[in-house]
């Protein structure tokens, strides 16, 4: 359990759980929850199918159903400086990441907040928040981890389960419970303020960090090297020419 020190209460995921055989979107679904009632903080909306997944940049996250752990957490981070809200995208990441590492092996986080296994896709966040003034209000934190679908569309070359990179079938409901429970523990550092242990876990598991590798931005194709993310969210990695550049994300693609 998270204790929650800057507002009043504790944090606990998934009470209640709201379970839903199809949806449009979970994180939809939240939105509207939290516009037509004052939904309690922690609570989780899970569906075993999405007809129109939401994934980054308007991107659409695509599920067999039944197969993948599809769901979106309510959670009112009314402390959270609207400047630092990229901390709770990193907590989230760290949350899934610690989990996808502890029953499948090395995970690393894909700025900004992709997760991968073997160098494939295996989960994506989508947070969505709202902000009055200079401070978040709310924010739907949604995510989708494959699990035990065996195919994906040819589109999505670069797209596993867990069940295909360890070849084990595993059960939702007890994936979830452990999952929420990664994700928990990764957020109790931002109720704390101690935005030091967030970005040391993230950046230990973020994906090509320290290393040339090729990226392509408006300029074209060039070698780089990530060497920090900004408390903004930017990325900022380091070109062959010696200088340093800050990317905002679809500003960058990694080759």
């Amino acid at each position: 359990m998270v204790t929650k020190f800057m507002t009043s209460g504790p944090l606990k995921l998934g009470e209640p759980l709201i379970k839903l055989d199809t949806v449009d979107s979970t994180n939809n679904y939240a939105i509207n929850l939290l516009r037509n009632e004052n939904a309690t903080e922690g609570t989780v909306i899970l569906a075993d199918f999405q007809s129109l997944g939401k994934g980054q940049g308007g991107n659409k996250w695509l599920s067999d159903k039944n197969q993948n752990l599809l769901f979106s957490i309510i959670l009112k981070p009314d402390f959270l400086k609207a400047s630092k809200q990229f901390y709770l995208s990193m907590c989230i990441s760290n949350g899934v990441a610690g989990h996808v590492e502890s029953v499948a092996g090395n995970a690393k986080i894909k700025w900004p907040n992709d997760l991968l296994l073997n160098n494939k896709k295996v989960a994506g966040i989508l947070i969505e928040n709202t902000i009055m003034k200079d401070m978040l209000s709310t924010s739907v934190a949604g995510i989708g981890l494959n699990v035990n679908q065996q195919q994906f569309p040819e589109s999505l070359p670069e797209a596993v389960s867990l069940a295909l990179a360890t070849g084990k079938q595993y059960n939702l409901a007890g994936l979830l419970a452990g999952l929420l429970e990664q994700i928990e523990n990764a957020l109790e550092p931002l109720y704390r303020g101690n935005y030091a242990t967030i970005r040391t876990f993230y950046l230990n598991r973020l994906y090509r960090l320290a290393e040339w590798a090729r990226y392509s931005d408006e300029a074209g194709i060039f070698e780089g090297r990530i060497n920090d993310v900004a408390e903004s969210g930017e990325l900022i990695i380091e070109k062959r020419i010696g200088k340093s550049f800050r990317y905002s994300f679809k500003e960058l693609e990694f080759v």
